[in-house]
């Protein structure tokens, strides 16, 4: 994956004026996180942020990741867990 956790990060918020933060309130509002956890399907979730956050494919699906790793969520690729916590990414 090109580029780096912080670089999706500041991206999003300069697109959006949202904060990671701001997101994981959000789909907590939504319904799609209980008590700390997903509870939301992938395509569900993916639909919402392209749908009513206006986000592309690539950073709704950044955010799904920011959520999974934010929420200790076991489903994701390891190597893309990996990837985000060697280039950026430090849990709240």
């Amino acid at each position: 994956m090109p580029g780096t956790f912080k670089a999706y990060l500041h991206n999003i918020q300069a697109k959006t004026g949202k904060s990671p933060e701001d997101f994981y309130k959000l789909a907590t509002g939504k319904g799609f996180i209980k008590r700390g956890k997903i509870v939301a399907e992938h395509a569900e979730m993916l639909d919402w942020l392209k749908s009513e956050i206006k986000l592309g494919h690539v950073h709704a699906n950044f955010i799904i990741l920011y959520l999974r790793l934010r929420t200790n969520d076991p489903r994701g690729g390891a190597n893309i867990k990996k990837w985000a916590r060697e280039t950026g990414y430090e849990a709240p």
